[in-house]
Parts: C-alpha cells; sequence; structure tokens
C-alpha cells in the first residue's frame, strides 16, 4: 500500500506560506523572530525530506541509499525541530534561565544526541529503520526512542509554559501550547498508521497559530522604527527581573526629539528614526542574540544586554554616543542629535520594572551633557519608591486622616495688614515622612484621587470660614487651588456650590485659583466651569503667572479678578531687563483691571520694590510661611491685631 503524500504537501505549502508572510511583514529581526524562522525552516526541511523520503518508498524499486539518506534527514530534523519549538516556547515566557548550566544543557541536548548517534549507527547496522530488498520501509526497534525524544521535547515545552503562563495573555498562551497536543496526538496516531504521515501537517497548523497570534507585527513590532514595542520591553524587563537574571538597560533618549519633529514634520522624521534604528541595529548585530532593540515613542530608545555581555555595555554605550553625535546628513540638511545615554543595570540600579519605566521616562529632564550617564550615580531609589506606593500611601491618608490643610496669609499693602489666605495641603506618611504637594498631587491627578483631595480640601477651608476663630481674624477670604483635572470635571461647579451651602459660606469668602497651565486649556468643560462659579459670585485667580502658555489676550478674555506674579518676579533686582519686564507686565495687569499678588517675596527690599511699583498684595517667607490652622490664627492675629 503507498503511502499518502497529500498531507506533506499540504504542510510543506503552509510551512512556505508562513515564510512567506514573515518575510513580507518584517519580521525577521529580535531573538523570537529568529528563533522562529529558525524552527519554521527546520520544519520545512524535515518535510522536503519527508516527501523525499515516502515518493521513492512509493517507487517500489531499490534506491537504498537514497531512501536512506531521505528517512534519515527527515527523523533528525523532526527531533531537532521538537527540540527547537521547546526552546522557542520556552524563550516566548523567557525562562531559558531554567536550562543554564554545563550540567543542564547537557541533560536537554542528551535526546537529540542520543538520536543522532543511533541515526549515524543505523546506516551501518539497521536499529532504527531499515529498508527491505524491494525497497519497502521498516521501523526497527529503536524508532520508538526517537518518536520518544520528540514528545519529550514537546511535554518539556509545555510544562514550563504551563509553569510561566501569567507572562502570557490568554489569547497568546493558548495560542503557543496548541502545537503540543496537535503534534503529539499526530505521533501516536502515525505511531501506528504509518502509511498515513500526518505529524508534519499537525505541525504546520500549530506553526499557523503562531504565527497569527503570536508573531504578529502590529502587537510588537513598532512601525516607525521597526524596532520592538514599549509593551515587549516591560514584558523582557519584567520577565528578567522575575527570574532574578542580571541584565544591562542603555538608555537612549533624544532631547531634542520634539524640535526635530517640528523642523522635519511627520514623514521626514519618522524617516530618521528608522534611519537610526538600522543603524543601532547595525552596531549591536556582533553580539547576535545578546542585545535586544525597542522604541518606545518619543524619542526614547532602548537597548537590553543580557548578562553574558553586562560587562560590555560601557564601552558600547560610549561608541553609540560618539556616533550619534556626529548627527546625521539628511535631505541636504545637517542633522544635530542631543542623545542623553543612561547604563541602567538591573536589578543593582533598579530593582522593578515601574521603577525602571518611570526613570527612563524621566531621562528627557536632565540637562545634556554630551556625557553617558549612570543611573547609579543619578537614581534617588526612595523616590522611585515613594512614587510606586503613591497610589497605596493616598488611599492610607485618607483612611488614616494624615491630610492637613495649612494657611499662608496674604498681606495687603494697602491696608498694612493680612487680609487673605491661601490654602495648601500637606502630607505626612509613616514611612516616608513629609510628601511635598508637587509629588503627590500628579500622582493624584493621574489615579483620579485628585477630586476627592479637592473636595476635601474645599470642606476643610468651609469648616474653618464658618468656626468662631475666623470670624475674628479680619481675613476677608480665603484661596482654594483647582487642578487642571478638577477644571476638567463636568460636575465641578455643582460640586463647589453644594460644599459652600452645606456650610453656609458666602461666595465672597472663597477665591479659587487656577495655574496659568490650566487656563491655557481651551475646553468648553472648563470655561463653562469658570463661568458658571463666576455668576454664582466666587472670584477667581489666576495663580503663577509667568510660567505657562497663556497670552494677555486669553487672560483679559477670562472673568479673574486677580492675577499672582510667579515667585521668579521676585527676584527683579537682579537684572535690569528682568525689572523692565515686571514693570511692563504689572501695567498691563493694573490696565485691565485686576488685583496683584506677588509670590515668594523673601526680604524687605523686594517688599519696598513691589510696593512702589503698585501691587496691591505680598506673599512668601518674608511675612510667613505656610502653617497649620492654630499657629496661622496666632500669626494673623499678631499682625492684625497689633
Amino acid at each position: 500500500m503507498s503511502k499518502v503524500l497529500y498531507f506533506d504537501y499540504a504542510a510543506f505549502c503552509v510551512f512556505t506560506l508562513i515564510m512567506v508572510s514573515v518575510i513580507m511583514k518584517k519580521m525577521t529581526r529580535g531573538k523570537l523572530n529568529r528563533q522562529f524562522q529558525f524552527v519554521l525552516t527546520i520544519a520545512m526541511v524535515a518535510t522536503a525530506f519527508d516527501i523525499g523520503a515516502i515518493a521513492f518508498d512509493n517507487m517500489g524499486e531499490r534506491h537504498v541509499v537514497t531512501q536512506y539518506i531521505f528517512h534519515t534527514g527527515y527523523l533528525f530534523f523532526h527531533v531537532v525541530s521538537s527540540a527547537m519549538y521547546a526552546a522557542y516556547v520556552v524563550n516566548i515566557v523567557d525562562a531559558i534561565h531554567i536550562f543554564r548550566g554545563k550540567v543542564k544543557s547537557f541533560i536537554l541536548a542528551l535526546p537529540t544526541l542520543l538520536c543522532m548517534t543511533m541515526l549515524g549507527v543505523n546506516f551501518f547496522t539497521p536499529c532504527v529503520f531499515s529498508i527491505g530488498g524491494q525497497g519497502e520501509y521498516r521501523r526497527e526497534f529503536f524508532m520508538t526512542f526517537l518518536y520518544a525524544a520528540g514528545i519529550f521535547y514537546m511535554i518539556l515545552g509545555f510544562m514550563v509554559v504551563t509553569r510561566y503562563h501569567r507572562r502570557l495573555t490568554r489569547g497568546r498562551f493558548v495560542s503557543t501550547i496548541a502545537i503540543f497536543p496537535l503534534v503529539v496526538v499526530a505521533a501516536v496516531f502515525q505511531m501506528f498508521n504509518p502509511d498515513i504521515p500526518i505529524e508534519m501537517f499537525a505541525n504546520a497548523i500549530g506553526l499557523l497559530f503562531v504565527a497569527l497570534l503570536i508573531q504578529s507585527p502590529e502587537q510588537v513590532i513598532s512601525s516607525a522604527t521597526g524596532l520592538n514595542k514599549i509593551t515587549r520591553y516591560m514584558d523582557d524587563v519584567r520577565n528578567s527581573l522575575d527570574n532574578g537574571l542580571d541584565i544591562t538597560v542603555v538608555m537612549i533618549t533624544m532631547e531634542n526629539d520634539k524640535t526635530l519633529r517640528g523642523i522635519l514634520g511627520v514623514e521626514e522624521y519618522h524617516k530618521l528614526l528608522r534611519e537610526i534604528s538600522e543603524d543601532f541595529l547595525e552596531w549591536s548585530r556582533p553580539y547576535g542574540y545578546d542585545v535586544e532593540w525597542y522604541y518606545l515613542g518619543t524619542g526614547m530608545f532602548r537597548c537590553v544586554m543580557n548578562q553574558r555581555i553586562k560587562d560590555q555595555a560601557e564601552d558600547f554605550a560610549e561608541r553609540i554616543n560618539e556616533k550619534l553625535k556626529k548627527g546625521y546628513k539628511y535631505n541636504d540638511m545637517f542633522i544635530n542629535l542631543l542623545p542623553i545615554i543612561c547604563i541602567t543595570r538591573c536589578p543593582q540600579d533598579i530593582e522593578d520594572v515601574d521603577s525602571v519605566m518611570r526613570f527612563g521616562g524621566e531621562l528627557a529632564e536632565h540637562e545634556y551633557t554630551g556625557r553617558v550617564l549612570y543611573a547609579r550615580d543619578i537614581y534617588n531609589k526612595e523616590r522611585y519608591d515613594l512614587m510606586r506606593d503613591m497610589d497605596m500611601i493616598l488611599e492610607k491618608a485618607f483612611a488614616e486622616n494624615r491630610f492637613e490643610v495649612y494657611y499662608q496669609p496674604i498681606y495687603s499693602i494697602d491696608s498694612g495688614k493680612y487680609n487673605s489666605a491661601e490654602a495648601l495641603l500637606r502630607l505626612n506618611d509613616d514611612m516616608y515622612g513629609y510628601i511635598s504637594p508637587e509629588i503627590f498631587i500628579p500622582a493624584a491627578e493621574e489615579n483620579g484621587m485628585i477630586h476627592k483631595i479637592g473636595k476635601f480640601v474645599l470642606e476643610e477651608v468651609c469648616r474653618f470660614i464658618t468656626g468662631e476663630k475666623f470670624k475674628n481674624l479680619g481675613l476677608e477670604y480665603v484661596e482654594v487651588n483647582l487642578s487642571v483635572i478638577q477644571c476638567m470635571s463636568s460636575e465641578l461647579s455643582e460640586d463647589v456650590r453644594a460644599v459652600m451651602e452645606r456650610y453656609g459660606v458666602s461666595n465672597e469668602q472663597i477665591n479659587l485659583e487656577i495655574t496659568e497651565t490650566a487656563a491655557a486649556y481651551a475646553q468648553t468643560t472648563i470655561m463653562d466651569n469658570i463661568n458658571s462659579l463666576t455668576d454664582y459670585g466666587i472670584a477667581f485667580s489666576l495663580d503663577d503667572f509667568g510660567t505657562g502658555y497663556s497670552n494677555m489676550k486669553r487672560i483679559a478674555s477670562m472673568p479673574f479678578a486677580i492675577v499672582k506674579l510667579d515667585k521668579t518676579f521676585a527676584d527683579i533686582d537682579t537684572d535690569d531687563k528682568m525689572m523692565k519686564v515686571v514693570k511692563n507686565t504689572i501695567s498691563m495687569v493694573k490696565d485691565m483691571n485686576m488685583k496683584i499678588v506677588v509670590e515668594g517675596v523673601e526680604t524687605e527690599e523686594s517688599l519696598r520694590e513691589f510696593s512702589n511699583l503698585g501691587v496691591d498684595y505680598i506673599q512668601g517667607y518674608y511675612f510667613s510661611r505656610p502653617l497649620p490652622q492654630d499657629k496661622f490664627i496666632s500669626e494673623v492675629k499678631r499682625v492684625n491685631q497689633s
């Protein structure tokens, strides 16, 4: 009875289509992509040998040597194919470390070595298969061992992927392990039905699932650069740290990325990114699988070097730095790059992936020096631990009443007394101690807790205003800060009015502050909130004027009663040009019938200078720091009742 060739033909066609797809999608870079290509190539070769072997078996003529060659090739590549796929899926879950070491590597390779030995001996003493006098193919005793070796690698890969399945999404996990039962069942079926060779077809179907759902370029490859995406970067770093591996991350951030994008335009900018990426791949080619490249967006490139070559990271980073500093000639232009490069050793410098991401994201904030930086010199572990735990800290602050509202008095030059105050939130954590609002407010804006914080501050201020102690201070109002995120809430106006009405606070006693950055937003919701609260009778102050993006036309169009000059204006005695800017700014604001508060005044000389310039109010350490409520009351009484 002739053997069926249709399944092998179909398998070879499927393998060919997958290979063409891989090449057309440019899935040829990176360790996993190259491993998948290797697995695919081995499977194609095994199928080709199987087709040849079956074809000669079906001839019924004596082609003994040729039959031996094709059957031996098929069986050899069949076993190697199983071993390579097992290694591939182990790399998918980044668990190859569990097989490192000479003893483990030898044990892992032993089934393949034994199979090679048996197949070599088989040419002289048939022990795996034999060819009869009429060219008939017969299995011998040790054929079972070859099947067992293939099944061994399949089971090994299945066990490792199952153990580390949490590193994969459900879809990727199912796609990864689908080939195991397919191949094992096909191998068992073929063992008992040698005339129906379906093993390679089952292999092809399994690899097709992998190609469609695992090796999908849109999931792992940046279309702009051809490098791995940020999600792949996070997964690889996380897995390495979870496995206790030492890696070195060479972080490269183009400090002038935004400028380049503006000058070149989107299309030419992406061409430049692609060219830079091609150079990175070329420069790291000698390191082979020991280096992976990633593009995280906004000019951020990352190179991860495994523990085998981590000691070469410094020389590699220096070479990259020198090459990038030479710039690029692009479309008759010379493009000057400003690469901020930092060597980060994990876990020695940074122990968790969240801190790695946050640290890398802040690299652009460092001043460009042209030198390679080291995380060990600039990474503040305590600060990043704080940022990592911020969600928990904020939740605990509410649960344990760790928030406290401080008040900084504002001095009226006309009356010579304090006429108002700014409410400022403070946080003391039992583990981290005092935490600056510059840290916890942005974190609260990110996780959405800023709305709860804003409501807490407003209620505390309203409770204070309606108390007997406040009534005797002679203060007109208290300023309460609003963040951009609060201003963008459609419920802000209603919430503010509800709190004030519940405590019986009049609209003149509350002044709401928004920063110049917030005022620069043009969202309808923000303007609706400002107009609604203004109509209700609440005055608004523009805080930190001079640090944001607003222009005078925009400020004039908004209903601000007070403009607060940022503390950078307070150093007017140090620069003649700055003095002219301050004078003109004060003149313009006064012409628009707005009151002026100067923040950050710390000296008597500054106080005198601003008084002569005609500002209305002074806020700063010269008079008082922000104080807890009781000390604030004492300070106001000291000045206002003297």
